[in-house]
């Protein structure tokens, strides 16, 4: 047993402060109490006398270190890899790396059965996860290494046991992701501390095989960000073992989401190639550079989330091809929402034009003369040429009013991601010819050769299912009760859900008729709308909510609920990823002046590829809140949903956003030995790095003399400071001179 002192400061100043209140306490102190008896003299200073003795005790921080000798049983850990890149024949002599690791064991037999005679013997296999074993067999399914991780686990097993050595055999290869990648030599430091020296043998070749053939795609480069029609540069490393001379062809891969909704994903199909679109590039790897940058690029056309991905053509005799291809999500934007509508001169026009003044829509009205007159409205070319317009809307107008080259305008952006609706009518639908034109298998409704009309007044009510759709939220915190203040509208046509498609009836009216009908045909949304006279809400003094279900049915229609200015809104980073690499989903909704909204809840899941549902709990942030993904392991295209509410009540729609996980086999894709890091991991904790005969030679030591250490020599320190005691006698004596003091009239 030894007494320790550790001071607050340095000792000089420490000691320095102990004479300074010694000192004040002993000239100044007695002279206040000198006119007392002497008794209460003796007392009060031999009260302050103790105090400054505590607090000296507490400026010198006093520690009793006990010491003992710890003869405990000990116990010896041997850790084999079992991964998969231990199937890589690369060893000496031949033969894979798990079979010269058996040797290995199978040399040092004699010398583990005379350390079992002192001391426990503990065989455990190692990947991902670790495995107790009698007898390590010649297995390797293991799908990753996490060295790191493995240590993690195997220090929470040894517990409180005795473990002077443990041995480490493998390649020395961490190939890990997400939470199993685990830095090994932080956890080799910590066995240092706790002295459990780690031995570590490495086993396969620590030179990349220039014989084999492989292609790798890395380090995709490009904004995740751009405006449609911009130029997006992509780069991308391109790693070429065995291919040197041999041309190298990559490709940019654009999906395709036709007839795909939110949770589907579309096929992959090659960039054409145009002056913007650089999209095919061949290159010729040399001898002396194996590692390249390649610079592709495309111009978007299509807006919102896109998946795009670069990928390396396999050349012949080329085994390993899931590093040939790397995949990615960007987001397209356009500065604004421009929307051609055609109609005649009904008052509807005139207030759906109101929504004008929003800064983010414009609506172009153009007129269409009424009936037969229709086809002498010279209607301007400039509404039909690409890029012009995010959607139309056409009213009381037979399909007679637009020409050929114009209504095959209206289909290519419509194709391109156009959005289409048509409202209420006795010209439109069916009876104005739309059921001949090439528009009629756009429209989510059945196209009779005459329109049937609705002659009673029908007041529309958000569908069932469709309360809470972005569309139909013209009063997020009273919706339903808002809708029902509405006055009904005059008529309304007769509309009947084409059949077979996927049609979603989102409004009704009272009397259980279809009011508005939606649904996606490719990368186009469309509407059929009965009504067409919904100004009369403005004049009985819904205005508001007039201008918010157009607004909102404009920014529906042209896929603008999907950008970061919808009320919900989600966004995932990175993402990009490889299998097990964590992404963060950042989410909230804003009021209508863009501040965030902070007393919502929130429910958000995450579908992986394989359609499994992952609730995950929010966190709170600044102005947002924020989740973790980890289920990663499975590559493919994960789908993240928010809906916001508050007590209950459904705030907005719902936002979607999606990521990808690249196919990555970090354990096969470079599976060269990694010496250096079982060095590391060695000295870190204060074991060595062997060659297995040096192994063999140092446990018929342990054989013979024992394993290194099996008396330790431990110490338990006790505080004599730091305790509720000293606390308590303080307090106490501080109070009772203070106590004492009072009564002698000195406070």
């Amino acid at each position: 047993m030894s007494v320790h002192f550790e001071p607050v400061w340095s000792w000089a100043l420490t000691l320095l402060a102990c004479v300074a209140m010694l000192a004040v306490m002993w000239l100044a102190y007695p002279r206040k109490i000198r006119h007392l008896p002497t008794g209460w003299q003796r007392i009060l200073i031999g009260l302050r006398l103790a105090i400054l003795v505590l607090l000296v005790l507490l400026l010198l921080r006093p520690v009793v270190v006990f010491e003992t000798n710890d003869k405990s049983e000990a116990v010896l850990y041997v850790l084999s890899d079992s991964s998969r890149s231990m199937q890589t024949e690369d060893v000496a002599g031949g033969g894979t790396r798990r079979q010269a690791l058996l040797k290995t064991l199978l040399d040092a037999d004699a010398n583990f059965k005379a350390i079992a005679a002192k001391a426990e013997i503990r065989f455990r296999d190692y990947a991902d996860v670790v495995k107790a074993t009698d007898s390590p067999a010649d297995t390797t399914d293991g799908s990753m290494t996490a060295i790191g991780r493995i240590l993690e686990l195997t220090s929470e097993e040894m517990g409180r046991s005795r473990v002077p050595a443990v041995i480490l055999l493998g390649d020395g290869r961490q190939a890990a992701s997400g939470s199993l990648d685990v830095d090994p030599v932080q956890v080799a430091r910590l066995f240092g501390r706790q002295q459990r020296a780690i031995y570590s043998v490495g086993y396969g070749s620590t030179e990349a095989a220039t014989s084999s053939l492989d292609l790798a795609l890395e380090d995709l480069d490009l904004s995740r960000e751009v405006f449609q029609g911009n130029v997006l540069v992509i780069r991308v490393r391109l790693k070429s073992l065995g291919a040197q001379g041999q041309k190298v062809t990559l490709r940019v891969l654009q999906e395709n989401r036709t007839g795909k909704s939110d949770g589907e994903s579309g096929p992959m199909e090659p960039v054409p190639l145009s002056p913007e679109a650089k999209s095919l590039v061949t290159v010729t790897p040399s001898e002396v550079d194996q590692e390249q940058i390649v610079q592709l690029q495309i111009a978007p056309e299509q807006f919102g989330d896109i998946k795009l991905a670069v990928e390396a053509e396999p050349l012949p005799g080329e085994v390993r091809k899931t590093n040939n291809r790397v995949d990615t999500i960007i987001r397209v934007r356009r500065g604004g929402i421009r929307v051609a509508y055609f109609d005649t001169g009904r008052p509807e026009q005139k207030w759906i034009r109101e929504i004008n003044d929003s800064s983010r829509i414009q609506v172009d009205y153009q007129r269409v003369l009424a009936g037969n007159l229709s086809q002498r409205t010279q209607i301007p070319d400039r509404f039909f040429q690409p890029g012009n317009y995010d959607g139309y809307i056409i009213g009381d107008v037979p399909a007679t009013a637009f020409s050929a080259e114009q209504m095959a305008g209206i289909l290519k952006a419509c194709n391109q991601g156009a959005g289409l609706m048509m409202t209420g009518g006795h010209q439109n639908f069916g009876q104005g010819g739309y059921g001949r034109s090439p528009l009629a298998a756009l429209f989510p409704v059945e196209l009779p050769p005459e329109n049937q009309q609705l002659s009673q007044p029908q007041k529309m009510m958000p569908a069932r299912d469709s309360l809470s759709h972005y569309m139909l939220q013209i009063a997020p915190e009273q919706n339903r009760e808002r809708w029902e203040q509405l006055p009904p509208l005059p008529g309304a046509n007769l509309l009947v859900p084409r059949n077979n498609s996927l049609a979603q009836v989102l409004a009704v009216s009272d009397q259980g008729f279809p009011l508005l009908i939606g649904h996606e045909v490719g990368p186009s949304r469309v509407l059929a709308f009965a009504g067409d006279e919904t100004w009369r809400w403005c004049t009985s003094g819904f205005a508001e909510e007039h201008n918010r279900f157009w607004r909102q049915v404009v920014i529906w229609l042209t896929r603008k609920d999907t950008d970061d200015e919808q009320p919900v809104w989600i966004t995932a980073t990175p993402r990009d990823l490889t299998p097990g690499q964590p992404t963060e989903l950042t989410f909230g909704i804003r009021d209508e002046q863009k501040n965030p909204i902070t007393d919502a809840t929130f429910d958000l899941a995450v579908t992986d590829p394989k359609g499994k549902v992952h609730n995950l709990t929010p966190r709170a942030g600044v102005g947002m809140s924020l989740a973790d993904f980890t289920e990663t392991q499975e590559p493919g295209d994960y789908w993240a949903r928010v809906r916001a509410s508050r007590n209950g009540q459904a705030l907005a729609g719902i936002a979607v956003t999606r990521f990808h996980v690249n196919a990555r086999d970090p354990e096969l894709d470079n599976p060269v030995a990694d010496f250096s890091m079982l060095r590391e991991i060695s000295h870190a904790s204060g074991g060595e790095f062997l060659t297995a005969e040096q192994l063999v030679e140092k446990m018929e030591v342990w054989g013979r003399d024992g394993l290194p250490g099996l008396s330790l020599a431990r110490q338990q320190q006790q505080s004599l400071w730091d305790n509720w005691f000293v606390l308590l006698l303080l307090v106490l004596l501080m109070t009772t001179e203070w106590a004492l003091r009072k009564k002698r009239g000195l406070v």
